[in-house]
């Protein structure tokens, strides 16, 4: 049995000795090298497409042959390249994209039995706004491919340049600017502005050209050194001054939403700013720049506003004004009713905060030098008035002959030995701010005596009689 095995055995390797002859084993060498050379193919710009916000761009990659494993290459941007060929004239009327304007993949894929692949780059169109008429120009290094491949030294880089003119009009270019932008916007009475108890705000209007995107911000900045220089210069009027930081609020972040061409700046300024300018009248001056837009571009013009603020404006301020009056002169004219009518001089001059004198007690212990009976008294000087609207004076506490005059007109004249009639009462319209010539006469004949000059402005909320306060009052020299 066993020499049967062996005669199996040996016959077995004569047969397979033969087939071996047959084919030849000089043909029985180590596979070959299958690594493949990558080269970068370029950009087919023709096949470029812009959207809204997006141009795309796709850029291909070549091998010597089709892959045997998949891999990937990696992509690096290397404007240095393109910095080269601008500086020696290769590339004319082009600028270099910024890294921040393009977003790319940080490998391209090779699929197993390729020979090339492809990937995508995508531009801001604000970019190629901001560029409108020159070229502008990308490159990437291809890096650090797998599986064994390798970079074809002279063919490392893929060069991308744009002619912008392809990919937009120029009247579709997303231009942010300002309503009104690189003029002067005259802010007047009732005119460019809204008001509110506090104050006064004036929208500036931001726009953006071109069909409506993305959500994106834009930055409001004020420089508000550069008036006095546009004094200078004549481009404002010699009375215009800059408000300090504390006089005024303006939004400095603005959001335009989604889908939407237009946002609002707020510019808010206070009544009492308003106020404190009664006297000097000056008008106020803003310049106004939005800057850094997280999309789209700056009007190169528009994106600038001067904004003038005329002290008319508070005429639209009814907010009441607290003056830093110290009362009327009082002249006291003793044994005499009829005041300095045959030329007298005062026997008493003093300033009083008030004209408020309730009775007898405590008027007589004010002015003890006095007769109590049969004297008169005139107080004299200016009154500002708080409010704009129609007062209502009154002298119906009055014992005994009342006269009031406002500038010079007698609005209340009942000089008589008559005391505390509801008749004597007076409306007129008077302006909030404004100074007014008052005169208030008293005449006491006998016995009780009191005088209290009271007002009211229904029409600006001050409702109820009250004394005409020390704050508003000004003596006469």
């Amino acid at each position: 049995m066993k020499k049967y095995r062996y005669i199996l055995f040996i016959g077995l390797i004569v047969l397979i000795a033969g087939a071996c002859k047959q084919n030849d084993l000089d043909e029985l060498k180590p596979i070959q090298n299958t690594d493949r050379n990558v080269s970068g193919a370029g950009a087919n710009t023709g096949d470029a497409t812009a959207g809204n916000e997006i141009v795309k761009v796709p850029f291909k990659i070549s091998l010597s042959g089709p892959a045997t494993k998949a891999f990937q290459v990696g992509i690096t941007l290397n404007n240095d390249t393109i910095a080269k060929l601008i500086a020696n004239g290769t590339l004319k009327n082009t600028v270099i994209l910024p890294a921040g304007a393009i977003d790319y993949p940080g490998v391209i894929n090779v699929a197993f039995g390729s020979d090339t692949a492809t990937a995508v780059a995508s531009v801001r169109l604000s970019a190629i706004e901001a560029n409108y008429g020159k070229n502008v120009a990308f490159a990437f290094k291809l890096t650090d491919p797998g599986k064994g491949n390798q970079i074809k030294g002279s063919q490392s880089n893929i060069l991308v340049v744009l002619d912008t003119k392809k990919f937009i009009k120029e009247s579709d270019i997303h231009y942010v600017s300002l309503l009104n932008g690189g003029g002067i916007m005259d802010v007047d009475y009732q005119k460019n502005y809204t008001t509110s108890p506090a104050g006064i705000t004036i929208p500036l209007t931001i726009n953006m050209a071109g069909v409506p995107a993305g959500a994106f911000n834009v930055h409001v900045k004020l420089n508000m050194d550069t008036i006095t220089t546009l004094v200078s210069k004549k481009v404002l009027p010699d009375n215009t001054i800059a408000l300090n930081p504390d006089q005024f609020s303006i939004d400095t972040l603005i959001r335009v939403n989604s889908n939407a061409s237009t946002a609002v700046v707020r510019l808010s300024i206070g009544w009492p700013v308003f106020d404190a300018n009664i006297v000097a009248n000056k008008r106020f001056g803003f310049v106004v720049s939005l800057v850094n837009p997280s999309k789209h571009i700056l009007h190169p013009t528009k994106s600038k506003l001067i904004v003038l603020v005329q002290p008319e404006v508070n005429l639209d301020n009814n907010s009441y004004i607290t003056g830093n009056g110290t009362g009327l002169k009082a002249e006291y004219f003793s044994n005499n009713q009829l005041l300095d009518f045959d030329g007298r001089k005062p026997d008493l001059v003093q300033i009083e905060p008030t004209i408020d004198w309730p009775n007898d007690g405590v008027w007589q212990a004010a002015i003890p030098s006095i007769s109590h009976d049969n004297f008169s008294t005139r107080w004299t000087g200016e009154f500002l008035a708080p409010v704009r609207g129609e007062y209502v004076f009154w002298q119906n506490e009055w014992d005994d002959g009342s006269r009031l005059y406002i500038d010079g007109k007698a609005i209340i004249n009942d000089f008589t030995t008559e005391w505390d009639k509801d008749s004597r009462t007076a409306k007129i319209f008077l302006e909030r701010g404004k100074r007014y010539k008052i005169e208030a006469d008293h005449r006491e004949n006998v016995g009780g005596q009191r005088a209290r000059l009271t007002f009211e402005v229904p029409s600006a909320g001050i409702n109820g009689r009250r004394i005409v306060p020390q704050s508003q009052l000004f003596p006469a020299p």
